[in-house]
């Protein structure tokens, strides 16, 4: 697929996907959410990788759903039923991946934008970026994962005061609620962003994989089926190459080689 709305990169061993509608501030329209499935699938084949990246050309994250497409789906609810399920899907996939996903939160990251956001695993934010969930003033709500994950991520009291007044919130509010990991200087958003992902990707692949998925499953289970959860993983980890690899290494007092097996 020719992508038109998104630009996709790969450096060394961290991939990239950059929003790049800076006309309408990135607003999500039909053709972004079939491009963004057809990368993903392309990033989920790719055992290379060790870090996602997500961030958007010019001013925008992405600035929210483009007002055309969410007017069409008024119309024709089953439509766009089916063409934004399609996103929420893609948020799912997005959570689940096996390498950690960033969010570089460069501007404005409103509705689908702060949904998109939501579903990765870090988010570091532009000192000057603002973020909300505006739809209750539309006199619609949000539909791609906000009421499930905003609560799950800093609480239902924040998630309501932030989904029931549609208000902007700024960076420094943002990293408060806990909702980002870190807050930037404009120019250094990506620096910041790849600065994470390099010390991760330094560790082994699969014990990141393995940790992620404990901590994702873990998080919906009660806390006796978590620790069971976990020490599975562990088990599995020890089994694998990279564990060999990574005991030996530290006894023989040189990097290790991981395979990612």
């Amino acid at each position: 697929m020719d992508y038109q709305t998104i630009i996709n990169e790969k450096k060394g061993k961290i991939a990239y996907i950059i929003f790049n509608r800076p006309e309408v501030l990135n607003g999500v329209n039909e053709q972004m959410i079939l491009e963004l499935e057809d990368v993903l699938t392309r990033i989920e084949a790719d055992e290379e990788l060790g870090a996602l990246i997500l961030t958007g050309a010019g001013k925008a994250f992405v600035s929210g759903g483009d007002i055309n497409m969410i007017n069409k789906g008024l119309e024709a609810p089953y439509e766009f039923f089916r063409i934004h399920d399609k996103l929420t899907r893609f948020n799912l996939r997005l959570e689940r991946l096996g390498i950690p996903v960033i969010a570089a939160i460069n501007g404005y990251a409103f509705g689908g934008g702060l949904e998109i956001a939501t579903a990765c695993d870090f988010r570091i934010m532009s000192e000057k970026a603002r973020i909300g969930l505006p739809e209750v003033g539309l006199g619609i709500m949000p539909g791609a994962g906000a009421t499930a994950r905003l609560g799950r991520l800093i609480g239902k009291q924040l998630a309501l005061y932030i989904e029931l007044t549609g208000d902007p919130i700024d960076a420094q509010e943002a990293l408060r609620m806990g909702l980002v990991l870190k807050v930037v200087p404009s120019d250094q958003v990506m620096a910041a962003a790849e600065e994470l992902a390099q010390r991760i990707i330094k560790n082994a692949p699969s014990a990141v994989a393995l940790i992620k998925r404990a901590i994702q499953v873990g998080l919906d289970m009660p806390l006796e089926g978590a620790m069971e959860y976990c020490q599975y993983g562990a088990i599995i980890a020890a089994t694998t190459k990279d564990a060999r690899e990574g005991t030996s290494a530290f006894l023989e007092k040189r990097k290790p080689n991981w395979q990612g097996k």
